[in-house]
């Protein structure tokens, strides 16, 4: 299970081959840098004495010495609360056969299934104006003149048989991100079982106009930097860096067969519980008048030492802000649950707001493991009694193993009436 101890018949050796051959196996399906930082598939615990599982789940084949491993790792909280927590994200309803749960032989295909769903949710919510276009001169050599006549270009052929060059303004679909998402989905049709999933309209609407453009060409890593997006194609930069990641991902696992390091597939849970808080938050807030803000922030600004720097969950109205983190890490009510770290992150970007906004509130937010008193997790006044009249707190959904989406449904609610409650 992910940010659980490793059975003890596990040995060390065989726990840091799995992180040496396994750590470039993680699979991100958001481009923020922040979750492609040096956190490990596994980590050892001194004060318990044990290696934990790191924040991912996923399935790995690898070698050590002369024998062969295979290492699973698991939602903590069980596949139904990761499916209900996909379904927040993508609003979308996951059948009842496809939730079931999933046998051990079968993870690593379900792994896969997990990413082919993202990338279908994504190309959907992508297609609102179609594939992204952008327009080319298309010369026409004929008897009628198409857009503007190029006299220079029309002197031979009006002379050889009477024709004429004339050139007009026609919108091609990109070639690069047509052919970005051609061969992201044939990876997905041929490797990730992508056939299995019923796709939305709109997803067809965009395989159907990707399948229309002829040529398929190679695309380097420079084409793909090259991409710009302008405002009414903005959706689609999520879809086509998830599809580049997966292209990698393919050329990536093929070294992997010739190397003999071993295949591995592994998906970040921290990614997951962010964005399932950001679509649960603003779908409860943004009624009420509080809208996501996802601006940079940048901290001493025009020094050498400036950092760049964007909270998880910030949600203004007006002047009035509010500043959460995400933390997918476990939480029982104990000192050693809130990481050092952690703690002084959140408290230094609620510092960096209070000079411009109104701050209600701040904190940090966990999958809670436990029935707490909540009266015990949080703070009237920011660091001390004497501190600014800002309130902080440790928060979340009370998460137990496998709950029943109605069980969910109640803890979200109970989560949104204490939030809502602290921006009163």
């Amino acid at each position: 299970m992910d940010c659980l101890a490793f059975p003890k018949e596990i040995n060390a050796e065989v726990i840091q081959e799995l992180i040496a051959t396994q750590s470039e196996n993680i699979f991100h399906f958001s481009t923020d840098n922040k979750f492609q930082d040096d956190s490990k598939l596994a980590e050892y615990d001194y004060r318990n004495h044990q290696w934990n599982a790191g924040r991912f789940i996923g399935e790995a084949f690898f070698q050590k010495g002369d024998a062969g491993y295979k290492i699973t790792i698991k939602p903590r909280f069980g596949e139904k609360v990761l499916f209900k927590m996909l379904e927040e994200i993508f609003n979308i309803r996951i059948t009842k056969s496809s939730s079931q749960q999933i046998k051990s032989e079968e993870w690593q295909h379900y792994i896969k299934r997990i990413i082919a769903f993202i990338w279908i949710q994504k190309l959907a919510n992508a297609n609102l104006h179609g594939l992204p276009r952008w327009k080319t001169d298309k010369i026409n050599i004929g008897h009628t003149i198409k857009g503007r006549l190029a006299v220079r270009k029309s002197i031979l052929p009006y002379y050889q048989y009477s024709a004429v060059v004339s050139i007009n303004k026609e919108k091609i679909v990109d070639p690069t991100i047509a052919n970005i998402l051609y061969q992201a989905y044939n990876i997905l049709r041929s490797d990730f079982s992508l056939g299995q999933i019923n796709m939305p309209d709109s997803a067809k609407d965009a395989l159907a106009q990707i399948g229309s453009i002829g040529k398929r060409d190679y695309v380097s890593a420079y084409d793909y930097q090259k991409i710009r997006y302008n405002d009414i194609y903005l959706s689609w930069k999520s879809v086509i860096d998830f599809s580049w990641d997966i292209i990698q991902r393919k050329q990536l696992s093929l070294k992997q067969k010739k190397s003999a390091n071993g295949l591995g597939f592994f998906i970040d849970m921290a990614e997951v519980w962010e964005q399932y808080l950001r679509s649960l938050l603003k779908k409860k807030l943004m009624p009420l008048g509080w809208n996501l803000n996802t601006e940079k922030q940048i901290a001493y600004k025009g020094l050498f030492f400036k950092r760049e720097f964007i909270p998880d969950l910030v949600f203004q109205r007006g002047k009035r802000i509010v500043i959460w983190d995400a933390k997918y890490k476990r939480m029982k009510g104990e000192f050693w649950d809130v990481d050092r770290s952690d703690f002084f992150q959140i408290h230094t970007y609620i510092q960096h707001f209070v000079n411009q906004y109104e701050v209600k509130a701040g904190g940090l937010l966990y999958p809670i493991s436990t029935v707490p008193d909540y009266s015990k997790y949080q703070s009237p006044l920011l660091l001390n009694e004497n501190g600014l009249n800002i309130p902080f707190s440790i928060n979340g959904l009370e998460v137990q193993e496998d709950s029943q989406n109605e069980d969910m449904e109640q803890k979200e609610q109970e989560f949104v009436n204490r939030v809502i409650q602290g921006l009163e």
